[in-house]
């Protein structure tokens, strides 16, 4: 299967781009893209207004705190709070938690939200609205998070669309009923609202704040500033700039409020469970002093100093370990029961505090705190998951989990709790029995007086406690304060306008590059002599390159004899004298001229040529043998009733069909009636007669022969001439052209066969040099322009170029 040659070049410009870019092609390319590159541009402009026009502006509002307590109690008394003390992270994470952005979202005006509706964007006006809407009853819950159109009318009447059901007129300031819902509306700006209202759709939604929160949340960033200081930074970006304000700092001030609200909250828990112990233990002093006093009424006893110490003391420790005992068997049934409570009923701050401070701290406060953790997760999970929501059910069925973990703890306790109890009734039942063989009457009087004693202790303390645990909350004071307040944006972050319009631009230049790199690399015309040496596998002789003219001309126009000193005429003279290098042996030459195709200028370099080696004094003949596609007649203006087609089939002489040329020296023969079959009357015999007749009169014979790319005809010609010259056009040409060259020096061995490249443009080739090595030795270099020539080009034009 044969190979894409243009894929093939393709290939080879990749893996040769390092040494053979050709930065003159890569400009024209440029240049010849140059309105595509400029619409591009615009374009990318035009996008980049229309993506500014059309998109929401974000606007970022922040506020800096700093977290910080001071707890002046333990400062003072020594005391210390059974509130947890939070990490910093932890504060951090109940900043960002839904349970606090709920009940921020309670404290500003977001419960309805009012909206501008264009072609594109919508608009959130919040208390920009020109108008307020009053929900005094939502008779339709389902309404919330529904747009609610409406309609407003010159006298400030409004119509509203609810569900694509119709209500209205109503009037402004009055009670309002639908089947949705009670309300009253208000305008504040008739002006403002009236021309919003000729421009947007406007319409106001009932919001469901936990479904706001979430909203809210994917909006909100806190980060911790600077951990030792303690700074922590609230940022939330939404497309309305009050908003984004209002949001901050009414977040900021919730924390600060709900932090102070959490920590007291503990304190107040303690300090009612010791109400509650104060009230049954006064009961029981007040009892047992009655009682006591009743009995040393009653037997005159004042002193027990005679009772022997020894067993009063030991009794007195033994009832005192037991009653302890006693009060942690409570503890712990208290904890029991609490802990058996429905996930909904427990409440755990009560849980924390009844553990606090005694031995059974360490055993359950960390499976209380993880209950704890568990059950606010259920909390704020409310805000999310519905309750049947696997989330829900997994979060219950962990709590369930715990609590069997703490029931169990608290059983296991319990019994070794047991058991030690078991052991000091042991210990003072015989005690008890040894002291009770003393006096009756000092007996009774002692136990009466120790258990007054124990109850007026442990009253006592109740007392100290309560009275410690009042300072504490009163003297714990928050010290979180708003180091930078939260300020409304004068611009938006989101999109940055010079951002955009740099990318945008960046982007067309790129897809500009892009495109003329991508054109660059899959030219296949050829450009330079250099490139066609370099395509050919045959050693291919090259004599010169004609520079492109600039002006429009006719076609196959006779221009050296009319501009004789142009670049042009020079390229042609620098032709003529590279011939000599072919064959400079004396007689009648023959050049023949061919080409791939039709267009690339064989016809025009076969007349100029002619006419600059008339100019040498030399009589020439152009002789034109493309019957097919004659143009040696347009080229001299004259008609192409007779010619070679007539002279070839004996209708006509040679004499009559030579024609004279306005420039001396110079005639021609045009192709004449175009025949059935021109390649039969080139091959003829009659052919070589004419050629024998006409070097008898003249010097030089140029033929403009059919492209040997298309037909065959002219094979046979340029094979017998002893110039024989093959045509490229720049720019024009296919690569793949140079491979009819190799083929008719290899296979037709047409040795001498040399090439010309037409239609070079120097304003290109200029920018990488232009200098050509050819087959025989010769170089030759030279710029286009003549100081004529350029000042004819205007400034602008030149400057361009350059």
């Amino acid at each position: 299967m044969q190979e894409n040659p243009n894929y093939d070049d393709y290939k080879e410009r990749l893996t040769n781009f390092s040494y053979e870019f050709d930065l003159g092609l890569f400009v024209l390319i440029l240049r010849k893209s140059l309105p595509w590159i400029v619409g591009l541009l615009g374009l990318s402009l035009f996008s980049a207004f229309v993506f500014l026009r059309y998109t929401h502006e974000v606007y970022e509002s922040s506020a800096t705190l700093q977290l910080s307590t001071d707890d002046s109690a333990n400062r003072i008394l020594n005391v210390n709070s059974v509130a947890v003390d939070d990490e910093l992270e932890g504060r951090v994470e109940l900043m960002r938690s839904k349970l606090l952005i709920l009940e921020t979202l309670k404290n500003i005006p977001v419960e309805i939200s009012y909206f501008a509706k264009g072609q594109i964007l919508t608009n959130e006006h919040y208390i920009l609205s020109p108008y307020r809407v009053k929900i005094d009853s939502l008779l339709a819950p389902s309404l919330r998070n529904l747009p609610i159109f409406i309609d407003f009318n010159e006298d400030l009447s409004f119509n509203l669309n609810i569900k694509g059901k119709l209500y209205g007129p109503f009037r402004q300031d009055q009670k309002v009923r639908t089947d949705e819902m009670i309300f009253e509306l208000k305008v504040l700006n008739k002006e403002e609202l009236l021309n919003l209202e000729e421009q947007y759709d406007l319409y106001f939604r009932i919001n469901n704040l936990r479904t706001l929160a979430n909203r809210f949340a994917r909006g909100l960033d806190v980060r911790v500033l600077n951990s030792t200081a303690k700074t922590v930074q609230l940022s939330y970006k939404d497309n309305n700039p009050f908003l984004v304000r209002d949001f901050v700092s009414a977040l900021a001030d919730e924390f600060i409020r709900f932090d102070l609200q959490k920590r007291q909250r503990s304190d107040e828990n303690i300090l009612s469970f010791i109400d509650s112990q104060i009230d049954t233990v006064f009961d029981r002093l007040r009892t047992s002093e009655v009682l006591l006093n009743e009995y040393k009424q009653q037997n005159k006893i004042t002193d027990l100093e005679s009772i022997s110490g020894v067993y009063l003391d030991r009794l007195n420790n033994l009832e005192t370990r037991f009653i302890q005992l006693e009060l942690e068997e409570k503890l712990l049934n208290e904890v029991k029961k609490l802990t058996n409570l429905s996930s909904d009923e427990i409440a755990i701050y009560n849980l924390t505090p009844l553990v606090a401070g005694s031995q059974y701290e360490q055993s359950l406060s960390t499976l209380l705190a993880n209950l704890e953790d568990l059950l606010l997760r259920k909390e704020e999970s409310y805000y999310t998951y519905t309750e049947q929501s696997d989330r829900m059910l997994a979060l219950e069925y962990q709590i369930g989990i715990q609590k069997e973990v703490i029931v169990e703890t608290i059983d296991a306790l319990r019994r070794k709790l047991k058991e030690r109890k078991e052991e000091v009734a042991r210990q003072l039942s015989q005690v008890e029995e040894i002291y009770y063989k003393l006096p009756t009457k000092e007996l009774e009087f002692a136990r009466l007086e120790r258990l007054f004693t124990i109850n007026e202790k442990y009253y006592t303390m109740l007392l100290e406690k309560r009275i410690e645990y009042s300072i504490s909350k009163e003297g714990y004071v928050t010290q979180n304060q708003v180091l930078d307040e939260a300020r409304i944006p004068n611009r938006p972050i989101e999109p940055r306008r010079n951002v955009i319009f740099i990318s945008f631009f960046m982007s067309g230049l790129i897809i500009s590059f892009i495109f003329i790199s991508v054109r660059y690399l899959l030219h296949q015309e050829i450009t330079s002599l250099n490139e066609i040496v370099r395509l050919s596998n045959a050693s291919i002789s090259t004599l010169g390159v004609i520079p492109k003219y600039k002006e429009d001309i006719p076609v196959s126009m006779l221009l050296v004899h009319k501009s004789p000193k142009s670049v042009v005429a020079e390229a042609f003279r620098t032709v003529r004298t590279n011939m000599q290098f072919i064959d400079n042996t004396s007689g009648t030459k023959v050049a023949a001229i061919t080409s791939t195709i039709s267009g690339e200028g064989k016809t025009f370099i076969a007349l100029n040529l002619a006419g600059i080696i008339a100019y040498s004094g030399k009589k020439v003949i152009v002789l034109d043998l493309d019957m097919r596609k004659p143009k040696i007649h347009r080229g001299f203006d004259v008609e192409n009733t007779k010619g070679m087609s007539t002279i070839l089939i004996g209708k006509t002489t040679i004499d009559d069909c030579v024609q004279k040329s306005g420039q001396e020296n110079l005639d021609f023969i045009t192709a004449g009636p175009i025949p059935p079959n021109p390649s039969e009357l080139i091959i003829s015999p009659k052919m070589e007669e004419v050629f024998a007749e006409l070097k008898s009169k003249y010097d030089f014979i140029i033929v403009d022969t059919p492209p040997v790319g298309l037909v065959t005809d002219g094979i046979s010609m340029i094979s017998h001439a002893d110039f024989p010259l093959y045509i490229f056009r720049a720019d024009y040409s296919k690569k793949k052209f140079v491979q009819n060259v190799d083929r008719l020096i290899n296979e037709n061995k047409i040795a001498r066969l040399s090439v010309v490249l037409n239609a070079v443009d120097f304003d290109r080739k200029r920018y990488s040099g232009y200098g050509y090595g050819y087959g025989y030795g010769y170089g030759y270099g030279y710029g286009y322009y003549t100081e004529d020539r350029k000042k004819k080009r205007g400034l602008l034009k030149r400057l361009f170029s350059r």
